[in-house]
């Protein structure tokens, strides 16, 4: 069976064909219906605790209403998250990307980053037929995000991806399955087309919606008019008994008239009842940021750290000051964590690290595990007068939990969801300084963006490891900068940084252009010269030089 998308006939490898998810009472799809066309990058996107990665395991699993064309596809899927990496032996693939993403050949001491690459060349490595990806980009910097992109646009097979980065999705994804509130919506094109023709289908609904009800309104309204003038008939045939039969026989007609009206109108809904398009959900953070602990918060003096032969930073000095949003800059393993540990007295270091008396921080780890997976939101918070836990309640609500979630174990939450929990702490207690380690991985999209108006009016001090480039520019006004073993602070925003660094691009580009053209030149005068020729000794050196100057810019 074929089906043509964007002019194009694609053979169908399966369809989803009235797939029902459901957990004990709860329905997370209810009898969804979509094509899997062969060769196609499909995005999966929807709210956290959706069933986006229950879709995804249910295609792995080939469950009742996934029908595949013909034999079962090879299939592989890489999930969300793992507890443990699979320390087994490389294949000659998967060393092959490993060393392209820069994966250490050792297992020992791996960043949240390089785990993820080392899955991914894992996944890659194997050439399936069916690919399903579960938050690959989570974890990687920005320069393995584009490695990344470039690998999976060129591969050959068919691609199931979940992701909530914008960038990332929009790259990679020619079809977006939308999953909301038990439903699976299909859209051509990447993440932003499915944005607007969302938009257009929803504004399109809206109207024809109004439309209705205009005519809903017009229509009763003519019959609360006639059954006004029909009881006034009755009321008249009553009282004037010379006219007794006319103003009964009005009556009648009047009530004919509303009978029939009445009949039409239910008909046309019963037809095509237009219903109101739903609202969006809106997610509402609120952290507040305790009181000012003094100008200084944080100090480093001459510190590093080292892991055997390999030195992460050294001779690193700065301040951090009140009230700062420090956004930390670096390859995935070059310390991001590591600081945050050394920060929260869980690292060896060599040097001096200071913090101002009376700091209390608030630290998100990259870590989904650390949560008791057994213990409910209930059990999790403790035990509550009414006044705590009626806050509780609230702050659950503003982050998009339902009522059920306040009984459910954390097992049986998404990746998104435990991220909102942990998140949870901080809006709880008055911390004045937060050590956020990748906050946006696994929120769904409308989350980080609620994320990000609450911390730019967070008080506290804000230091932030993250990939997600849109939520560093809107949130970083001064960097941490980790680059060949080196920690440096940065006076200025992400995008200042960025701009800088391309100028400095575009400077280097242009200082290699012209060596190149001067070498060209000088190479052009040799190879019309004899080695014996008095110049050529001099040109000769000069051509040297040049190409010295030109590598040493490019390695710099």
């Amino acid at each position: 069976m074929f089906l043509r998308q964007g002019g194009i006939a694609m053979a169908i490898l399966g369809k989803l064909n009235n797939l029902t998810i459901q957990y004990g009472e709860t329905i997370v799809l209810k009898k969804v219906k979509a094509d899997i066309l062969k060769g196609v990058r499909i995005g999966v996107v929807g709210p956290n605790g959706a069933g986006k990665s229950s879709l995804l395991q249910a295609i792995a699993e080939g469950n009742s209403g996934v029908e595949w064309q013909g034999a079962v596809p090879d299939i592989v899927y890489m999930q969300q998250e793992v507890k443990e990496w699979t320390d087994c032996v490389p294949s000659v693939e998967t060393r092959k990307l490993e060393e392209k993403w820069n994966v250490p050949e050792s297992r020992n001491c791996l960043s949240g980053g390089e785990g993820m690459k080392m899955r991914l060349a894992q996944a890659l490595a194997e050439k399936a037929e069916l690919l399903l990806l579960d938050e690959p980009t989570n974890h990687l910097d920005a320069e393995s995000v584009e490695l990344v992109i470039e690998q999976l646009v060129s591969y050959k097979g068919t691609l199931i991806i979940i992701s909530h980065d914008r960038y990332f999705i929009d790259k990679i994804a020619n079809c977006i399955w939308e999953i909301e509130d038990g439903e699976l919506n299909v859209y051509k094109g990447n993440y932003s087309a499915a944005l607007l023709e969302k938009a257009h289908i929803r504004l399109t609904q809206q109207r024809k919606y109004d439309k209705q009800q205009a005519k809903i309104a017009r229509v009763e309204s003519q019959i609360d008019e006639l059954k006004s003038w029909s009881g006034k008939a009755h009321a008249d045939s009553t009282k004037q008994e010379f006219a007794k039969e006319f103003y009964r026989s009005k009556a009648k007609r009047m009530d004919v008239q509303i009978r029939s009206k009445q009949k039409r109108l239910e008909a046309e809904l019963d037809q095509e009842r237009v219903e109101k398009p739903k609202e969006e959900k809106a997610v509402a953070f609120e952290i507040a940021g305790g009181s000012k602990k003094g100008k200084r918060v944080i100090e480093l003096k001459n510190a590093g750290v080292r892991f055997g032969p390999r030195i992460l930073f050294d001779a690193a000095s700065f301040t951090i000051q009140h009230g700062e949003r420090v956004g930390l800059v670096g390859r995935n393993g070059s310390g991001k964590s590591t600081l945050f540990n050394i920060l929260r007295g869980e690292q060896v270091f060599s040097g001096e690290v200071w913090t101002t008396t009376g700091m209390k921080i608030g630290y998100l780890s990259q870590n989904v595990f650390d949560l008791p997976e057994e213990k409910t939101p209930a059990e999790l918070f403790g035990p509550q007068n009414f006044e705590q836990a009626g806050r509780i309640r609230t702050l659950m609500d503003n982050l998009g939990f339902g009522k059920e979630h306040w009984s459910q174990p954390i097992l049986h939450m998404s990746m998104g969801e435990r991220v909102k929990l942990k998140l949870m702490e901080f809006m709880l207690a008055e911390c004045n300084v937060l050590l956020l380690d990748e906050p946006t991985n696994h929120l769904d999209l409308p989350s980080r963006e609620q994320l990000e108006k609450t911390l730019e009016s967070f008080e506290g001090t804000l230091l932030i490891a993250t990939h997600d480039r849109y939520f560093m520019e809107r949130l970083a006004n001064k960097l941490l900068l980790f680059d060949q073993e080196r920690l440096v602070k940065y006076e200025g925003s992400y995008r200042e940084w960025q701009d800088k660094k391309a100028e400095r691009k575009e400077n280097r580009e242009n200082e290699i252009l012209a060596l190149e053209t001067e070498r060209q030149a000088v190479l052009g005068k040799l190879s019309f010269m004899q080695p014996n020729d008095k110049k050529y000794a001099e040109l000769d050196s000069r051509f040297n030089q040049l190409t010295k100057e030109i590598q040493a810019i490019r390695t710099n």
